[in-house]
């Protein structure tokens, strides 16, 4: 089994993008508005921070590169790991499931955030930003992490629309966390279960794995 996001990172990404914003003399974004650039990239969220500040000032990519060295000192201030996280990662692992995230954070801050927070282990398996030459939605990035887990049954865990485009093109089951980072509605984005509470993920995996045993 392959899964998604296990915490809430969007004050901490935004406090770095603010923190990037202050240096080039402009005003930060709340974390509402901020949400709506998470979840696409380093380079699109620094484009969009810039652009909603006033517009990119030149080349991109150096503005790329400090916001990795901002976010990359700290990831973990402000991150915080959703309730019932270890207690359904760690009845999953005991029940023989493989875990793995994959996500469109810098390799780096992203490992150090998943060991840091204690998500790592019972997750092995890992693809970060730099992994690959893509990002979700393209479902290359589910299937790296997957290849790296044992099992026959991939299922994604998300918040997203992107988690939930990515799972779509990949044509595989999708479970969604409604508190997580979506702006759409519940009923917008395709999915096979829905879940608030994350006690409640080891049972929704149960009982899709078991629709999916052989009669």
């Amino acid at each position: 089994m392959s899964t998604a996001r296990f915490s809430n990172s969007i004050p901490s990404l935004v406090g770095a993008g603010n923190a990037l914003l202050g240096e080039l003399g402009r005003p930060g974004v709340d974390l509402d508005t901020g949400r709506g650039f998470v979840g696409h990239g380093v380079v699109r969220l620094v484009e969009s921070l810039l652009g909603h500040s006033g517009g990119v000032p030149g080349p991109i990519d150096p503005h790329v590169a400090r916001f990795r060295e901002i976010y990359g000192a700290d990831p973990v201030t402000g991150t915080v790991v959703y309730d019932g996280v270890h207690s359904a990662l760690g009845a999953l692992a005991a029940a023989g499931h493989g875990l793995g995230v994959c996500t469109q954070k810098p390799n780096g801050p992203a490992l150090d955030l998943l060991r840091q927070l204690e998500l790592m282990p019972p997750i092995t398996g890992f693809t970060g930003g730099d992994s690959l030459a893509v990002l979700k939605p393209d479902p290359a990035m589910l299937f790296h992490t997957a290849d790296q887990l044992a099992g026959d049954v991939t299922v994604m865990v998300g918040d997203s629309e992107t988690d939930a485009e990515t799972a779509r093109r990949a044509e595989v089951p999708f479970l969604l966390h409604t508190e997580g980072y979506r702006l759409a509605d519940v009923a917008d984005l395709p999915h096979v279960a829905a879940f608030s509470d994350f006690a409640e993920l080891p049972g929704l995996v149960d009982a899709l794995l078991a629709t999916r045993a052989p009669a």
